[in-house]
């Protein structure tokens, strides 16, 4: 399934650091409803790889889907989904 990662800054309530970007995400139990919880497995630009919980959103203005997950360090990643 394809997504688009959105970068997420935190620079106003952080200090800029040398956080690895993602590069590459994969929810292979990605539903197209609303607050469903989901695996989100992250690529980071470092080589890491992640787990992380996520869960399925809405927007009730345009319906486009995404997924927003987080996990235990506070690491984030935000992708929107892309209808083929």
């Amino acid at each position: 399934m394809p997504f688009e990662i959105r970068q997420l800054s935190w620079h106003k309530r952080r200090k800029p650091g040398n956080e690895p970007k993602p590069v590459a995400v994969a929810v292979p139990d990605f539903k197209k409803e609303a607050n469903h919880m989901c695996e989100i497995t992250v690529t980071f630009d470092s080589g890491e790889i992640m787990q992380m919980m996520g869960r399925v959103l809405q927007n009730p203005i345009t319906g486009a889907w995404s997924v927003n997950g987080l996990n235990t360090t506070g690491q984030s990643v935000f992708a929107r989904y892309i209808d083929e």
